[in-house]
């Protein structure tokens, strides 16, 4: 409408009609983006695009309509994928009336080849017949491999498990089905041969050698075979038991030497750091092909072309934002795999997802993307919705329901996570680094654990480090692992294994100002860079985590000011100045969004923890169906049992089991306490039950 309204507003022009130096523009734009692209014409989607990238007045409208034209350009590709694949399924067709069926090659000089068979599939007959799913997003590394083999070399792909090794491949098969490869490879099947079936049927080692050598003496005679081989690392180490006691990838090697066939083979950087570089054998017959994982834009094109598929078998149809969303969100949140691999496995989930939600020809939306994930990984990613923001607007009330006093701490933390949860944060650091500054036994710990269940569901998502375990140097070994050499070695560390394998979580690191200051220098990075780099090479994400640091330094000078009535505010200035200066460089204090100090607690504040506590005693009374009184001085002198100038609230817990959950515990043994019964804790330690009328 905002488009017609437009066009409405242009001068009319009487006589003769001339094309104007934007619309040539325009013209311009879409015949060389169709050019570059082997487009066969210029239709409206790609004038559009040239449209809005020319024309100021679409630009605006895009903006209003708050539309990134990067948007506009992945639509209009994903209409583009579509063309391409009905217009190659009738090409495939066509040429495939005149290629020979089966293994024989169109001169009909090929030969069978009955024991290869057993141990392969021949991609080039899969691609034929339209089974292979399509390669989007990866001409470089096609042209690539097949440049390489034209000059006569065969080519190993190197990539991370899930970027898309397997699908160049394919793509390679189907050009190799429709004959748009270099001479040398036209006429020719692409077999994949599986390491793995071939060593497990050969039985013993002596009778490896002899099957690996007649399969490659087929593969030579038939003339027309390419060997693709998946993880050929899986080779390497597997032995004959020949005179040379030769290894198999040598084998392949050997024959590869004589150019008697070529092969395409594909592994991981680390395996082939560990293995094919270490083989002075393969090394001198492949050459290396570098596959990355795709960017955004890439994988998102990717998932445009597998959306199809997903979408048959559902029968749902997928939104251009919920495919978006799914790449954008699994390259946020799921840091373990690669894309595009990661984004289409959540993409099949969510289309299994949606049907049950909505039924068939339901429309996948990028929020359907966001519950899914949020389902996987107990981190809020939908939309606020209504309840959710008046919950947020009232952290400070929830946290009340379990924490005393500390309005400041409250407040802090409360503020910290409304940021978090509504992304006006940094992504690449943290959600929230935080250092409590207090007494012991005041709730600086309780305080995270009701942050870990608020944020993340559960008190269980909560990593907790005791720092006093790490004053020496050495123990930097037990946080991201041993070096090469030393014991322990390829195990990982403690923290980087925790947060490898829970990303989602609160970290917690209990009297910080007793860690060695090299262990600083760690966290000092984790606040800063979100990331930490374990001795086995691998980048641990720490984006998604909440960081808490606890510390006791400073505790006297806390106590005092609380006496004096100085302001909370100026007692952390203080401490900053003075008493962390001997624990703390200013540019790890420096990394903390903020340093909230607790409270020393008084008598009354003891009083209502009790209280508290016997709330949590009550509900798991209240499960077997019997209630928990408690008198004004039964609770004061549970809390003057429980209450210690030095260590706070810490041994109230103790004295709650000991007076409180033992009797408990034994009245139920006796029979004594019984459902529908009330439990009536009075002065002096005595527990009396209000038995229940019988029904």
């Amino acid at each position: 409408d905002k488009i017609t309204r437009s066009l409405f507003k242009v001068p009319r022009v009487k006589g003769k009609t001339e094309l104007s130096e934007s619309f040539k523009k325009v013209l311009l734009h879409s015949y060389a983006d169709g050019y570059y692209a082997r487009r066969e014409r210029v239709d409206v989607p790609q004038l559009i695009v040239a449209t809005i990238q020319v024309d100021d007045l679409s630009r605006e409208i895009l903006y209003d309509l708050e539309v990134e034209l990067e948007e506009v350009i992945n639509v209009v590709e994903w209409l583009n994928i579509q063309h391409r694949f009905s217009e190659k399924w009738r090409k495939w067709r066509g040429k495939a009336i005149y290629k020979s069926k089966g293994v024989m090659n169109k001169s009909m000089t090929a030969q069978a080849t009955p024991l290869l068979d057993r141990f392969s599939h021949d991609m080039t007959s899969l691609a034929r017949s339209g089974l292979l799913p399509p390669c989007i997003g990866r001409d470089r590394e096609i042209e690539e491999t097949l440049r390489i083999m034209e000059g006569g070399k065969n080519v190993i792909l190197s990539g991370n498990p899930g970027v898309g090794k397997t699908s160049i491949i394919e793509g390679i098969a189907e050009l190799m089905a429709s004959e748009e490869v270099p001479p040398v490879l036209q006429d020719k099947r692409l077999v994949s041969l599986s390491v793995a079936s071939l060593v497990g049927a050969a039985g013993r080692q002596g009778e490896l050698e002899g099957v690996l050598l007649q399969i490659i003496n087929e593969i030579t005679r038939s003339g027309n075979i390419i060997v693709y081989i998946d993880n050929i690392q899986n080779m390497v180490g597997v032995s004959t038991e020949g005179a040379e006691n030769l290894d198999i990838a040598e084998i392949l090697a050997n024959a590869l030497q004589k150019r008697l066939f070529f092969s395409i083979a594909t592994t991981t950087p680390a395996d082939f750091r560990r293995y094919i570089e270490k083989s002075t054998a393969l090394m001198s017959v492949y050459q290396k092909v570098k596959v990355n994982e795709p960017d955004t834009n890439g994988a998102i094109r990717i998932l445009e072309g597998k959306a199809g598929s997903i979408e048959v078998k559902n029968q749902i149809y997928f939104s251009y934002d919920a495919i978006a969303r799914t790449v954008k969100l699994t390259e946020r949140y799921i840091h373990e795999r690669y894309l595009p691999e990661k984004a289409i496995s959540i993409l099949e989930e969510v289309g299994v997802y949606a049907r049950k939600k909505r039924g068939k020809n339901g429309i996948v939306t990028g929020e359907d993307v966001a519950e899914v994930l949020s389902s996987k990984t107990n981190v809020p990613i939908t939309k606020i919705t209504e309840k959710e923001t008046t919950k947020l607007l009232n952290l400070e009330q929830r946290i009340h329901e379990r924490m005393v006093n500390q309005e400041e701490a409250v407040i802090a933390v409360s503020t910290a996570l409304r940021r978090a949860r509504a992304e006006l944060r940094d992504i690449r650091r943290p959600i929230v680094n935080l250092l409590f500054l207090g007494p012991t036994g005041v709730g600086k710990t309780e305080l995270a654990k009701t942050v870990a269940e608020v944020y993340f569901g559960s008190e269980t998502n909560m990593i907790r480090l005791d720092m006093s375990e790490y004053q020496e140097k050495s123990s930097i070994n037990r946080l991201i692992g041993a070096p090469p050499g030393y014991s322990g070695a390829g195990q990982g560390g403690f923290l980087t294994e925790a947060v490898r394998s829970h990303p989602f979580s609160l970290l917690l690191l209990d009297e910080i100002e007793k860690a060695h200051p090299d262990i600083l220098n760690i966290y000092l990075q984790v606040m800063d860079d979100g990331r930490l780099t374990d001795t086995m090479g691998r980048t641990i994400d720490f984006t998604n985590v909440i960081l808490i640091a606890t510390s006791n330094a400073g505790t006297s000078m806390i106590q005092d000011r609380i006496k004096q009535n100085v302001a909370l505010n100026k007692i952390k200035e203080e401490l900053i100045e003075e008493a962390l200066k001997p624990y703390f460089r200013p540019e790890f204090l420096n990394r903390f969004d903020n340093i909230v100090v607790f409270r020393p607690l008084s008598f009354d504040h003891i009083v209502q923890i009790v209280d508290l506590m016997l709330k949590q005693v009550a509900a798991r009374l209240e499960v077997k169906g019997i209630k928990l009184e408690a008198t004004t001085q039964a609770k004061e002198e549970l809390a003057q049992a429980g209450y210690d100038p030095i260590y706070g609230a810490r041994p109230l817990r103790r004295a709650i089991q000991d007076r409180v959950d033992n009797a408990l515990a034994n009245y139920l043994l006796q029979g004594k306490l019984n459902r529908r019964d009330v439990a009536v804790l009075e002065p002096g330690g005595v527990i009396s039950v209000r038995q229940a009328p019988s029904l």
